[in-house]
């Protein structure tokens, strides 16, 4: 492609941004989940939990896991990954590195979304020029109004998260959508995002979780068993629940729900 070529591509996809799309008149849904180093009782628990055939779920996978392997070979979900650039990152010393290491766990993936959100122009360059990756969701909103894609100027395509079960507990909102329903009910993108840790735990706020992990070392909480997590999980209402009210709300209202890879193709057209 010559630059004046690129050029012609990317005022094509500025001017489609601003097309018509199905969240300008009612909410849409995507499910998304960040699999945070949880070990494969957590996920295998977690899964099991979810209508899987409904959500379209995305999962953004921080390393191997047979169990979203199977799933991912099933139809079950689709995978982005989870890359943490982070002083410290398991996954690698430099970006290139931590990259490639995610990419290795799902080498189909063309969506992103960075432990902590960690979003610099560095990265997003590398990923959508050295990795064709298409899109990101790096960030996190508090239920953020007519939520809508926008392109970066690294070409990457962001797809903001409208509710995510850690910052709904962290901002102390409660443990049920039923306050903001209209916020859920209204026009804009609605991806849903939540972590196999807290769902299979059911966490209720986010101090008694902390209290969890600090008792764990790294190597532990990478190997949490079924054993522990019966012993541990909150039996009362938390993440779980919220989580659940959600779907369930798309269910009971029919609302359409969209993958994260549909939410890109739907952008560009």
């Amino acid at each position: 492609m010559t630059t004046q070529e690129v050029d012609t591509y990317m005022a094509a996809l500025v001017d489609k941004i601003g097309n018509p799309h199905l969240w300008d008149d009612q909410p849409v849904f995507c499910f998304t989940s960040d699999i945070d180093w949880a070990s494969e009782a957590v996920i295998d628990n977690y899964l099991h939990k979810l209508p899987l055939d409904l959500l379209k779920l995305t999962t953004f996978v921080t390393h191997k896991s047979e169990t979203i392997e199977k799933a991912f070979q099933a139809g079950h979900l689709t995978r982005g990954i989870h890359p943490n650039f982070l002083p410290g990152s398991s996954q690698g010393n430099s970006f290139r590195e931590i990259i490639e290491k995610c990419v290795s766990f799902a080498p189909e993936a063309t969506c992103t979304r960075s432990h902590r959100a960690f979003d610099v122009t560095d990265t997003a360059h590398m990923l959508k020029n050295d990795f064709n990756f298409k899109c990101c969701s790096n960030t996190i909103t508090t239920l953020a109004p007519r939520i809508s894609p926008y392109w970066l100027e690294s070409k990457l395509l962001q797809i903001p998260v409208f509710f995510e079960e850690g910052s709904f507990l962290y901002n102390q909102l409660g443990l049920s959508i039923a306050p903001y329903l209209k916020h859920f009910l209204s026009p804009g993108l609605k991806v849903i995002s939540f972590h196999p840790i807290n769902m299979a735990f059911n966490t209720p706020y986010i101090a008694w979780m902390r209290q969890i992990k600090d008792s764990l070392s790294r190597e532990e909480f990478n190997n949490i068993s079924n054993e522990m997590i019966e012993q541990k999980q909150n039996r009362e209402k938390g993440a779980y629940d919220i989580v659940m009210e959600i779907i369930n709300l798309t269910q009971q209202k029919q609302l359409p729900i969209l993958s994260i890879d549909e939410i890109y193709q739907h952008t560009i057209e």
